[in-house]
């Protein structure tokens, strides 16, 4: 899952569901490209001539590279990625902005073969839009499973 919390009204939280892959091309590096969406992130907007409230949903494409450092024993690992992000503003018509993304991981594998792992894993994404500059801050909780 994923908590999101905006910039610009930094007392928003929405939970939202993600799906990340990778491939691994050297033990410390791993292209990866996912999907994130997250339903209604913005609250209402008031000013002088009235509010308006947005039935919102976005969608991240982040895309990018993540480096890994593997210890003990490879069951532990802790990693760093950077990348850019297309979002897309959903019921916002022509609302699609291009940005980029900084991520940290932590993971553990949970069986001696390294199979199933548990990590978490914080993003910073920046987007900078026609209408919008969007910073997010999304924290995650990761379930993997490696061939």
């Amino acid at each position: 899952m994923t908590w999101g919390i905006a910039a610009l009204e930094p007392y928003n939280t929405v939970v939202s569901l993600g799906a990340t892959y990778g491939y691994r091309v050297q033990p410390w590096l791993e292209p990866e490209a996912g999907v994130f969406a997250g339903i209604n992130p913005v609250r209402g907007y008031c000013e002088s001539y009235g509010c308006f409230t947005f039935t919102s949903r976005f969608i991240w494409v982040p895309f990018g590279v993540r480096f890994i450092l593997p210890l003990r024993q490879n069951r532990f690992e802790v990693s760093a990625g950077v990348g850019g992000v297309y979002e897309n503003g959903g019921n916002t018509i022509g609302y699609n902005a291009f940005g980029g993304y900084f991520k940290s991981t932590v993971a553990v594998a949970l069986d001696p073969k390294r199979h199933f792992w548990l990590g978490a894993t914080p993003r910073v994404m920046i987007v900078n839009g026609t209408y919008a500059r969007d910073r997010w801050f999304t924290l995650t909780g990761d379930i993997g499973f490696r061939f």
